[in-house]
């Protein structure tokens, strides 16, 4: 078959984007050529996700898993985060952002060996025809040396830069930010571990079967600003995979700008829904899987002339945990198609190539360990 229905003479067109796996492109189908994939995101209602009986929880788990198998995407709806948390997460997310450049700069990422804190306008670039991501964030993870993250104290912090002393870089200003986002930290850290009973039971498993992997997740908070797009070439954030177990982004204003891939290369809006969270399967998930849920690309074009606030939330399992093919997503028919690797060596390689520009990039590829 070829790769799209295209007139005599034309070369095909293909969408690029970057991934886990490295730099790949997807033919744009037309015509005869064109798949049965999806035009929308789906909605799932997580209400009955919290309830004491295993049924209603399956129940939940039955509409995820379809979701995550042909969309790898979807709406979810009744999530359990209050809008009073929510108010005032995006207050401080605001005014973060309009804080001066140079009072921002104070914790830029480049200072943190654990590549945390502050990321300016156009800094990364996923999309290389642009001239960079249109967009400004700050980073934050799950700390073994913050008391309000919970680390167990016999857990193994050997992954984590030398410590005991802070991963994260938290602003001076808003004085209330720090307590702010490790609030609504975890609230979404609650949400996700039941997410991940929800996914065991979407595939066949018994709900407690990921526990194990949960001991101190490698779990990270992003808020982000996109501003108005000044030219018609620019994107918000290039075309992409997720490296986590899954991603929970809530869109915190109305401002359309979420794009996500189809299997015909289309590019299907994904607007903000209040008081909804956008959860979508990470690499990680699909490695494990056996590619049976799918980490759809996705990129940010911001064509609206508003501004776009989000906060993403990545949740990946712990550190030492061996990534292994699960049991029900691989048969005689279906052999693995990924050998077990560890987790934190995963994702450092992946964090390592995205932030190339990094003191611990540039270090690590000298070293020959990317």
């Amino acid at each position: 078959m070829a790769p799209s229905a295209t007139l005599p003479g034309l070369e095909p067109e293909y969408v690029e984007f970057h991934a886990g796996k490295g730099k790949l492109k997807r033919a744009v189908l037309k015509g005869d050529h064109k798949k049965a994939t999806f035009a929308s995101i789906p909605a799932v209602d997580f209400a009955q996700m919290w309830s004491d009986s295993l049924n209603d929880r399956k129940e939940v788990a039955l509409h995820v898993g379809k979701a995550f198998r042909e969309v790898g995407f979807l709406y979810a709806v009744n999530h359990g985060i209050s809008e009073d948390i929510q108010a005032r997460t995006f207050a401080v997310t605001k005014e973060f952002f309009e804080l001066p450049l140079e009072e921002k700069m104070k914790i830029h990422l480049n200072k943190s060996p654990a590549i945390k804190g502050y990321e300016a306008l156009l800094e990364t670039r996923l999309d290389d025809t642009t001239r960079g991501d249109n967009k400004e964030a700050i980073n934050f993870s799950d700390d073994p040396y913050d008391p309000d993250h919970g680390c167990p104290p016999d857990f193994d912090k050997s992954y984590y830069p030398p410590g005991p002393g802070p991963i994260n870089q938290w602003p001076q200003k808003p004085s209330n930010f720090r307590s702010i986002m490790n609030e609504y930290r975890t609230a979404m850290s609650d949400f996700a571990r039941r997410l991940v009973r929800i996914i065991a039971l979407s595939l066949d498993l018994d709900e407690t079967y990921f526990d194990y992997m949960l001991e101190f997740p490698m779990a990270g908070l992003r808020p982000l600003h996109y501003p108005p797009q000044e030219a018609s070439t620019d994107v918000g954030i290039g075309a992409h995979n997720d490296y986590s177990w899954f991603t929970c982004v809530w869109q915190m204003t109305p401002t359309p700008a979420l794009e996500v891939l189809n299997s015909n290369a289309e590019w299907i809006s994904a607007p903000p829904i209040p008081n909804t969270l956008v959860v979508n399967i990470g690499d990680f998930l699909e490695r494990a899987t056996n590619d049976v849920f799918v980490s759809t690309v996705h990129r940010v074009v911001n064509k609206t002339g508003d501004e776009r606030y989000s906060l993403a939330y990545f949740f990946t399992p712990s550190h030492n945990v061996m990534l292994e093919t699960v049991p029900t997503c691989w048969s005689f028919d279906r052999p693995k198609r990924y050998e077990d690797v560890n987790a934190g060596k995963w994702q450092r390689e992946r964090l390592y190539r995205a932030r190339y520009k990094h003191p611990a990039s540039i270090a690590a590829k000298q070293a020959g360990e990317i």
